[in-house]
């Protein structure tokens, strides 16, 4: 019995790692055909939990940003949000997290 969940746990492993190398050519390839060259690179991963987050780096492969800890129900709904995000970072608006006098955070623009 030991031996069955080991070769599952295994096989379960070797299958994240695939997809998550095929989300990252997939990422690098969609990125050469908008622009030419890359410019980041996007990973779309499964998690323990069933859902879907991604990560995203530079071209070094240094980690900039996460989806976020609640994941996506499927890998196109995280691909979705990533699209919302590369439109919301075209031209966004900067600001900085104040503390208000109740000691609640209150965004202001620099």
């Amino acid at each position: 019995m030991r031996k069955l969940v080991r070769c599952l746990a295994l096989v379960t492993a070797m299958t994240t790692v695939s997809v998550a190398a095929l989300s990252v050519a997939d990422a690098q390839e969609k990125g050469k055909k908008a622009t030419g060259k890359t410019t980041g690179i996007v990973e779309i991963n499964e998690g323990k939990d069933g859902k879907f987050r991604f990560n995203v780096r530079d071209n070094d492969g240094k980690f900039l940003a996460m989806s976020g800890p609640t994941g996506f129900a499927t890998k196109e709904d995280a691909a979705k949000a990533l699209e919302k995000l590369k439109d919301a970072l075209e031209n966004p608006k900067v600001t900085s997290a104040k503390k208000a006098a109740g000691g609640k955070e209150k965004d202001k623009e620099k």
